[in-house]
Order: structure tokens, then sequence, then C-alpha cells
């Protein structure tokens, strides 16, 4: 239903764009202009302009279904390149054709006026879409076979994300919240509670019983996923590789090799290089305020932190407690509400502004913009002790903004942020830095931070 939607939006705000660039460069952008505008005259124009879009929509995968974390950011990205690439397209044929005197200058002004309107757009009915499918619209329901720890964090994470399009009905084992009942009861549970999705999440199901689960599901037209306790240890996502028919399961490496580092590393020292430039007043504003409202410690709070390869660095960051806050408690972690940060502090926090100074970070090469955020040197020592692959967090440089921040912030434990640490790591692309980076602008700016 959504992509019929979305078709019909795009089929309707496409022409009108083209129509309105051509209102505004004739300046005739009014009702009596619009109610005037020669439509026979360009109708073979705007028809050969909407099918150059949705061409470049469809093959860009515009239509598809979306599911997974940051869509609203895929949707706004995919929509820029689909708008960008078509835009192009026309600007190419009209220049090689030369059959409109005016079509240049309206073609140019046109891209930034669909784009803004697709985007617009296609972001509320992606807004509506996931809003039915929290409501349960479209959706798949969903049992976890267990009612471990796995389980319950595979339930979470369906509950959270109603964009994969799955509801999460109930867990299948002996006892806990939310029993379904016995696995020895399975027919009936599927029957009475209309499963279509089985999620295998329980170590100590024998493979006796998972070869006659999978008959079960097969014969019943139900699909079954199996979630390998070992895999949340040893990698986030695991390949599957064929060799003469037999799959082999391995672990990803990192796909930040010397020359995409060094990429990384040029945009990050360019982009500090612009932050300080863009931040530079308001730096100095919020350090004369916190000079003002909390005179006796120091504007700028220096703190060790472990980089890459294990290397120790100073983080800089605004000011946002008291002096010498760890003074009676040693070194913790920041609480929600905790009461040594001062009135600016809070406000600092919230918007993430006392987090400015990691530019300079950034722009000596300790940090990156994106990665995993940097911990200290005790709770570094503590982790490794008790997280297998905790380590592995320091292959890369430690980021501004982390994947597990986005996911849980920045009170997540642990033990949650090595996993989404090592999907970052394991899954890294300049796209996926782009999602990370506009979704932190998000937070901030929404104001979501809580510590």
């Amino acid at each position: 239903m959504f992509t019929l939607v979305r078709m019909v939006s795009d089929i309707l705000l496409i022409p009108l764009s083209y129509i309105f660039s051509y209102l505004i460069k004739f300046q005739h952008f009014n009702l009596k202009g619009f109610i005037l505008f020669p439509v026979l005259q360009y109708k073979t124009y705007l028809l050969f302009i909407l099918l150059t879009y949705l061409s470049c929509f469809y093959l860009l995968g515009m239509y598809k279904v979306r599911k997974g974390f940051l869509i609203e950011v895929d949707e706004l990205i995919g929509t820029f390149v689909s708008v960008t690439s078509a835009w192009v397209i026309m600007i190419v044929l009209t220049f090689i054709r030369g059959e409109y005197e005016y079509s240049r200058p309206v073609i140019l002004l046109s891209w930034p006026i669909s784009l803004i309107l697709l985007v617009v757009a296609r972001e509320i009915i992606l807004a509506l879409e996931l809003k039915a499918r929290a409501m349960g619209y479209g959706s798949k329901r969903a049992a976890i076979v267990g009612a471990g720890e796995l389980a319950k964090s595979v339930a979470f994470r369906i509950k959270k994300h109603p964009s994969y399009g799955i509801t999460f009905i109930g867990f299948i084992g002996e006892n806990g919240e939310e029993i379904l009942g016995k696995f020895s009861d399975l027919a009936e549970i599927v029957k009475n509670h209309k499963i279509q999705i089985l999620y295998v999440a329980d170590k100590t199901v024998s493979r006796e019983k998972l070869i006659g689960l999978a008959a079960f599901c097969n014969e019943n037209g139900i699909f079954l996923g199996s979630i390998p306790d070992i895999f949340e240890i040893l990698t986030t996502s695991p390949m599957v590789e064929d060799i003469e028919g037999v799959p082999i399961v391995s672990l990803r490496q990192t796909r930040l090799t010397p020359t995409n580092r060094f990429i990384k590393r040029t945009l990050d020292r360019l982009l500090a290089i612009i932050g300080i430039i863009i931040f530079a007043i308001p730096m100095v504003i919020i350090a004369i305020l916190i000079k003002i409202f909390s005179p006796k410690g120091p504007i700028i709070y220096k703190q060790e932190r472990v980089g890459r390869d294990g290397r120790i660095f100073n983080l800089y960051k605004f000011r946002t407690m008291i002096p010498d806050a760890e003074k009676k408690t040693g070194p913790v972690l920041a609480a929600v509400d905790d009461p040594r940060k001062t009135l600016l502090g809070r406000i600092l926090r919230t918007t993430n502004l006392d987090e400015l100074p990691q530019l300079f970070n950034i722009l000596k090469g300790d940090m990156s913009f994106v990665g995993p955020r940097p911990e200290r040197p005790v709770f570094v020592e503590e982790f490794k002790e008790l997280i297998p692959k905790y380590m592995e967090r320091h292959k890369i440089k430690p980021g501004l903004a982390g994947w597990a921040q986005l996911h849980g912030g920045y009170h997540m434990p642990a033990e949650e942020k090595i996993k989404y640490d090592l999907y970052y790591i394991e899954n890294w692309s300049f796209l996926l830095d782009i999602k990370v980076l506009l979704k932190y602008l998000q937070i901030a700016f929404t104001l979501q931070r809580k510590n």
C-alpha cells in the first residue's frame, strides 16, 4: 500500500516541481500563473521528465520496502541520489538536443524544488508507514523459542524497531514473562496465535528438535530463523560462503583498508577545520559562560582516553561538572541525573555542545568523526577482563559519534556497546558514516541525549 502511495506522490510532485520552476523563472509564481500554465504545450516534455525520474527511482530501489535502523536517513540519501541522478540526465539530454529555449534554466531551478518536495513527502509517508507497522499493520507475527538473555535481547530489538515489519507475540519456553507455552505445545501455539515467524534463540535445543522444527515450519509455511549464541561473542555479522554446496560460516574483517583509512582521515581533517570555523564564535561564547557560572574550574576539561591500538590521548570537552567532580567518588560513569553537573553543563550535554572541543582532537588525529566512543583507561582495563573481544574496538580510531550511542545512548552497558562497535568495524562504509553523522545531528538538535 505505502509503495503505491509513494509512487502516486512522485507522479504528482515531479511534474509539479517543474511547473513551479517554470513559474518562478518567468515570475508568474501565483495562483493565476499556475492556472494559466500551458500544460498542453509542455505535456510531452513533462511526461518525459516524469518517466526519467520514475526510472531512476525504480532502478535505485526507492520503491522497495525499507527495513532496519536509520531508514529515515536511508530515505533521505536515496531521494537525494535519485533526484540528482534524474536531474543530471535531464541536463545532459536537454543540452544535447537543445529543443527548448527556456528548459535549461528551468531544469537548473527544478533540482532544489523537486528535492525539497520529494524529501518532505517521502519522509512523511515513511513516518506514517512506521506508525502503521508499530500498530501491527502489514507486519508478521513472530515468536521466539527460548526465554534466556539472548532470546530477550532479540525480542527487545524487534520491539524497538517496528520498521522490520515484525510483531513480537511471545516466547516459547518453560517459564518467565510473555511465555506462550512449552515447546511440546508448538503446533497449538502457532495455530492459536497465528505465528508466521519462529526464531530459535536457545542453545539447549537439540539437533533432533531443530530438524523436527524445520520440517514443521516447512509444512506450515512458517519462516524459521536460528540465532547462534556463539556469534553474539565472536562477531556481529558472520558471512556465509559456499564451497561445492557446503555452507561455511566465517568472520568478517574490517573494511577499513589503508586507502580507505587515508580518505577517511583526509575527510575528517577537512570537516574538522570547517567545523572549527563555523563554531568558533559559539565556542568562545560557551567558554565565557562557563567562566561566569562556574569560575573556579577550567573551561576545557581534559581526560585521558584510549584510542586506536590502545594509545592514550587527552580528550577535550567543555567542563560540565563542578570542579574536582571525582575527588570523593573516584572514576565513575556519568549518570542521567548526575548531581555533579552544573546548570549550564546540563544544557551543554543535552545539546551535545560540550563535545565541540573534540573537533581539535579530530584535527590532531586522535579521533575520527565516526567510530566507537573512546573509553577511559581505568574502565578499559576493567571491561577487557569481563567482555570477550572488547579490545577489538580499538582497531580503529574512536569517534565523536558512535554506532552504539545511536542505538542505546551514552548510558548503554559496555557489554551491549561492544556488539554495536564490532558491527560498525565489520560493516564500515562511507555511507554508514554519513548515516551516523546525520543521526547524531538529529539527536543533538532534538535534545535526545540523556547523560
